[in-house]
Formats: C-alpha cells, structure tokens, sequence
C-alpha cells in the first residue's frame, strides 16, 4: 500500500457528510448579557476545599454558590437548606453529607448520626429540594478515610473506611429510590490512588487531590446542564404538501447546476461470487484508506484517564478520556448495566454535528421521550459515546486554542491535518478507531458483539468505521447514506461540511464502495425521501449495489436499506424501534 503521500489538493468531487448546523451564527452575547445557570454546591470541608476549583472550571458557563460554612453532617445540612439552597433558586444542586455524620465518639461509641438516622436525612433533604425548588438534584458520595492516618490526629472522635463504605451504599440505596443522580467521589479518589491524593490527616487533600476531585464535580455539574438546557433541532417539514415543495425545489435547483458538474462517476461493478469479491476487496479497501490519507497509527498501549463515575437508575456512567497520541485526548462516556451476567453486547453510538456525546443521556432525542442510551442499557448493552473533534469537551482545543470554536475550529483542524498529509475525515474515523479500541478492552464487553450506530454525522461515522474495521459486527445508520455523483448533480453541497472531504475517492467509484466493504456484517440503512444531503436516488442506487454484494456472499438478509416517504432529515420513532430490532436480531 502506498503511504507517505501528500495530499496535494481535495477535489470538487470528493465525499462530504450532512452537517446542517456546522454554520451557526457568529454572533456573541455579551457576557454581561448572559444569565449563567446557578448551580449550589452543598457539603462538608471537602466541598469547601474543592468548590473554589469548581468555580474556576465553570467560569463563564455557570454562577457557582457554595456557602463558607462547613455543612456538616446531615442534619445540618436539612436545617440550612433555606439559606444554603432554596433562597438562591439553583438550576441544580450538587450536595454531600457523611463524613460528619460517620464520626465515631471515643467516649460514647456512637456515630454522630446514626446510619437509620442518615437515611431518614437524606429522604427529608430530597424530598424538600423537590417540593420547594425546580433543581435538578446530585447527591455527593463521602470519600475515603486512610484509618491509619487519621488515627494519628489523636482527636476525639474516630474515622473508618468501613463506615465510609456503610453510609455511602445506604445513601446510594436512598437515591437510587428517589431516582437521583449519585455522583460517585469515592470511586473517583480511588482512580487516582487514595494514597497518593489523600493528605497527612487521611481524610482531606493535597493540592493535586483537590484538583482531581474539582475536575469530577465540574464535569459532572456541567453534564447535567448540557441535559437540562438541551433545545432540539426544529423538526423538518414532512407529509404531502413537503414532499411536493421538496419536489419542485429538487427540479430548480437541479436546473440551476453548470454541465460541467453533471458528473459521471465511474461505476462499482457488484461481484458475481463469494470468490470474486475475495479477490477485489483488498483493492477497494486500499482505495478507501488511501482516501484518507496518510494516518498516524493508533496509540499502543492506551493513556486512559478515568475522570469520573455516576450511580444512574439502572446502569453505571463513567466519563473517560483517551490521549488519541497526536493532538489531545477523545473525551466519551461508558454507560455500564447494573447487575450484568458476564460479558455483554456494547453499542458504539456517533454523535451527529449538534450537540455531542451527552445526547446519548439526554431524553426527547434520537426518536424517543427516553434517552437512547439509557433504552440500550435496560436491553443489556453497554454502550460508549465518544466526542469527535470541536465537540463536548474537545471545543476550543484545535489550532488555535479557545480562540476558535464552531466553524472557525473546524475549517482550522481540516486546514491543518491537510498540510500534514491527511484528511480531517479520517482523523474522525482514527478517533472511532481509538474508541473502539477502549471499548473492548473493557472486561464487560463481549467483543464478538459490538454494533455502531448514529445519526446524520453519526450515522456516517458508523458506516465509516464499519467498512474500515471489521470488529464492528453490526451497524445502524440514520440519514446520510449519501451518494456523491447524485448530490452534486442536485447542486446539494452546501448541505455538508468540509470536514468530511477525502481524497480522490470519486475517480475510483462512489458511496456504494465504501458500503461494500461492511459486508457480509448487518447493515441498516434508514432515511427520508425528504433529506437533501441524501437525495433519494442516490440512496436506491447504493441499496442495489450493496444489495448486490452482500447477495453474492449469501447474506441478502443482512442488508436492509428503507427509504421513509414524506420524511426529511429526522430520528423518527420508527426509526428508533427499527434500530433497536436489528441490534436484537443480530447482537443477542
């Protein structure tokens, strides 16, 4: 395979991937302007040690109000909430109590709160942030004790891990009733190595075990305000009178396109036989990496950061962060099953151009009142969200730093990786590669078993790294199964991004190659007749070549394409159940 190669330049033909609000407005609000979220941050002096870091991390995109009492043990906490929470009117309260409560007097042998007694705190503290405020609500879990250190205080009460581990499993307990979220600050310490974090005292913090912590509860608080704060997308026109006005605009515009760009690409000629396909794959898989461009190679082995954990209804959420080896780390979540049996099935799903990995969480996306992640993990798969680049938490870490976000960051990033003989496109599908990687090596993932799947953006993504890995066993995609000859010829460009440009592929064949290389894998293709960035004869050209091949390996059944009349670019309902069936059908 020839490597090395610079890529001289990106021709008008090349592949491009629907981003339909990559182009947002430039426009800034003042910051003056900008009525920041309220976020309250409620707990004893490790709160107070750590909530100054919080409140530098979310300069800017939250107002943090953190009281310089010490909150104390629960009790405590449930006679201030007038003054600590309730009169500041938060979005969100993340809020800890145990460490006093846990206290063990030398003199009389008893707990300052004992556990019952915590319990019943923690249910009055809940169900009044509920009753008499609309915040959302994360509850804190105590972090470690080091027995051996805090002996050495020569105070007059003692601490011990095992009760740290007694009150934080009956708070879990608590809040898993409540259906709160329990943000877990032990589990966090323990990644970083309790010895190491952990001061002289055994029980509070060196600068760099504050730090840590900082960093999980920001993370965390900024989670759940992606969630709350989510607007969707306006929902496309669909139905008679669209399909019609969609119809009429196709015929203009296509009108409007110069000869010259009424391109012929040359044609994917489908095998005859299992054989045949054997022999010619290896040269359309060399096309498709060359298109790429020059990659570097993924790191081995990985630099993983485990930031932080959450103690969700029904299944676990870790935030993770990869060093992708090249320019930054890949920030993504892990949703675990609670109680798995060994292990199981793992879904990898691809974040579209809006918003980014948190939308696998968030509900009233991606064709259901439930968020999808959350469908996926109460069917027993643990499913993995990554961040492609300028998304999530890698915004404002291209080329230029935070002075760039958005387009500005995107059009940098594809600039760059082009002088360095690469494509931005296939940086994603490295990323894609890098996450995969992470996944199985997670002793509960099942690597017989991996589907990807996503929409718009996302979808292409999966489809993407399908073709290019065969450890993907099965993929969904939604929208953007797009053929490049029939997009051009429809003067539909504008509908993509430049980041999905890649080299030359169209002298070679279009979409319905890269498509090939997925099978004899399960393949669902499901998109509207109404989307632009997919023109619906592109679509059935691909779904006869592909159907083509996978019928040559005896695999018919295993590709499946639907084309949804007066539907535009859209997660519809059916197409989530449609998703959900062919993961059963073909990952259980």
């Amino acid at each position: 395979m020839k490597k090395r190669r610079l890529i001289a330049e990106l021709v008008a033909l090349a592949l491009l991937i629907v981003l339909p609000s990559a182009y947002p407005a430039q426009a800034q609000t003042p910051a003056a302007e900008v009525e920041l979220p309220k976020v309250a941050l409620i707990g004893d002096s490790i709160r107070l040690g750590y909530a100054p870091l919080v409140a530098k991390r979310l300069a800017g995109r939250a107002r943090v109000i953190s009281p310089a009492a010490n909150g104390g043990d629960s009790s405590n906490v449930l006679r201030n909430l007038d003054e600590w929470v309730i009169g500041e009117k938060p979005i969100l309260v993340h809020f800890n109590c145990g460490l006093h409560d846990l206290k063990l007097g030398k003199a009389s042998g008893q707990h300052q709160i004992p556990l019952d007694q915590y319990e019943v705190n923690l249910r009055r503290i809940v169900e009044r942030l509920r009753r008499e405020t609309s915040a959302s609500i994360v509850f804190a879990s105590t972090t470690p004790i080091l027995d051996d250190r805090h002996a050495k205080r020569g105070a007059e009460f003692d601490r011990f891990e095992a009760d740290v581990k007694r009150y934080n499993d009956a708070a879990f307990a608590v809040m898993k009733r409540a259906g709160v979220v329990a943000h877990d600050l032990h589990w966090v310490v323990e990644q970083g190595g309790a010895e190491q974090l952990l001061d002289k005292d055994g029980t509070h913090y060196t600068p760099a075990g504050y730090e840590r912590l900082a960093e999980a509860v920001a993370d965390c608080i900024l989670r759940q305000l992606s969630v709350l704060r989510y607007k969707p997308l306006p929902t496309p026109p669909s139905g008679a009178e669209a399909a019609e006005a969609y119809r009429k605009a196709e015929v203009e515009r296509d009108a409007l396109v110069p000869p010259n760009y009424r391109i012929n690409v040359p044609e994917f000629r489908a095998p005859s036989s299992e054989g045949e396909w054997r022999s010619r794959r290896p040269e359309v898989l060399r096309i498709v990496r060359e298109s790429l461009g020059d990659l570097p190679s993924r790191p081995s082995p990985q630099r993983v950061r485990r930031i932080t954990r959450e103690i969700r209804d029904g299944y676990l959420l870790e935030k993770i962060a990869i060093d992708n080896g090249i320019d930054g780390e890949i920030s993504a979540l892990l949703l675990i099953p609670e109680r798995l049996q060994g292990p199981a099935p793992a879904v990898l799903w691809l974040h579209s151009s809006t918003p980014d990995k948190t939308q696998i969480i968030t509900p009233n996306t991606n064709g259901g009142a439930e968020a999808l992640g959350e469908t996926l993990v109460r069917k027993g798969y643990l499913v993995m969200s990554p961040d492609a680049y300028w998304h999530g938490d890698r915004a404002g870490a291209g080329p230029s730093g935070a002075a760039e976000s958005t387009r500005a960051e995107h059009e940098s990033l594809f600039k760059f990786h082009l002088w360095m003989g690469r494509t931005l496109w296939g940086m994603f599908v490295r990323d894609d590669q890098i996450a995969l990687d992470y996944l199985l090596s997670r002793p509960e993932v099942d690597r017989r078993r991996i589907g990807a799947t996503g929409m718009s953006m996302g979808s292409t993504r999966a489809w993407w790294l399908a073709a290019l890995d065969e450890r993907v066993a099965a993929v969904v995609g939604v929208a953007c199964l797009t053929r490049y000859e029939n997009l051009i010829r429809h003067g539909e460009l504008r509908q993509h991004g430049v980041y999905y440009f890649v080299n030359g592929l169209l002298r070679h064949f279009d979409s319905e190659g890269v498509v090939a290389l997925i099978a004899p894998r399960p393949y669902l293709a499901l998109t509207g007749e109404l989307d632009a960035g997919s023109p619906a004869d592109g679509v059935r050209m691909i779904e006869t070549k592909a159907g083509q091949v996978y019928s040559a390996l005896g695999a018919p059944e295993k590709f499946k394409s639907v084309l949804y009349p007066e539907t535009g670019h859209t997660y519809t309902p059916q197409m989530r159940a449609a998703t959900l069936d062919w993961f059963d059908r073909w990952l259980k």
